[in-house]
């Protein structure tokens, strides 16, 4: 018998390699934009914190211009032991050129003189 030339199909063809080619290019690109994305949020984060430092900085340090956002509220705390509450204005602090707020509690603080013109009045 006469030996039958076969013909080989096995390997890789051109089709394939260049369909493997695509798929891996497709792949690196989500990959990098992917990156991209994530570092902006990071620069975008490190900006926030910055920003936010700032802020709490000049807060603390009385810089910031404070208005009244709502007056005579009651503040209750209570626990286990009790309650009790605390009449309290809620007040805005912001700083030109940074952005974010601060709201928080604080009482109308009396002067000295206030306190003896209160006391005063009340004797009579």
């Amino acid at each position: 018998m006469k030996a039958e030339a076969r013909r080989d199909d096995r390997g890789t063809s051109m089709i394939t390699v260049i369909i493997s080619f695509a798929l891996l290019m497709i792949f690196v690109t989500a990959f990098f934009k992917v990156q991209k994305v994530s570092q902006n949020m990071m620069m975008d984060a490190r900006d926030m914190q910055v920003n936010n430092r700032k802020l709490v900085e000049s807060f603390y340090l009385s810089q910031t211009k404070d208005s009244i956002v709502s007056e005579d509220e009651k503040l209750v705390f209570s626990g286990k032991n009790g309650s009790f509450y605390m009449d309290a204005t809620l007040y805005r602090a912001q700083k030109d050129g940074l952005s974010g707020v601060i709201y928080y509690y604080g009482t109308v603080e009396e002067t000295a003189e206030e306190g003896a013109e209160t006391s005063e009045e009340a004797e009579e």
